[in-house]
């Protein structure tokens, strides 16, 4: 199997819902987002997945929520803003997006979504 990835940060505050000390206070983190899409097949150029749309994509997602209060985010109305849900809001909203482009996602997969909210501490959303 063959994997392609990328990786970009953004900033944005959350809080916690529930007995969690100081982190139910708002606080902010510079997050890493690893996106890395899994093929079996490459095409006739010896490609798996094009690096650049992927690129676009989630700069666009990026863009949209730099600086924001995750918890604000509709996604998050119901769910507890962890960095495992995080990573799978993430992971929905770039494969959405390459959907409404028509982007053809038949060679792809699995979609993961690493989110790392310091150096030491990552979670991961897969979408097969």
């Amino acid at each position: 199997m063959y994997q392609v990835g990328i990786k970009n940060k953004f900033r944005a505050s959350h809080f916690l819902i529930g007995d969690f000390a100081e982190e139910t206070l708002p606080h902010e983190h510079e997050y890493l987002v690893e996106w890395i899409c899994s093929t079996n097949v490459l095409d006739e150029n010896g490609f798996s997945v094009d690096i650049a749309v992927l690129e676009e994509e989630l700069q666009r997602l990026i863009d949209d929520i730099q600086g924001k209060r995750l918890n604000d985010l509709e996604f998050f109305k119901d769910r507890q803003v962890s960095v495992e849900n995080l990573a799978h809001f993430v992971c929905t909203a770039l494969v959405d997006a390459l959907n409404r482009r028509s982007f053809s996602l038949r060679s792809i997969q699995e979609f993961q979504v690493k989110i790392w909210e310091s150096e030491t501490a990552w979670a991961a959303y897969l979408q097969t």
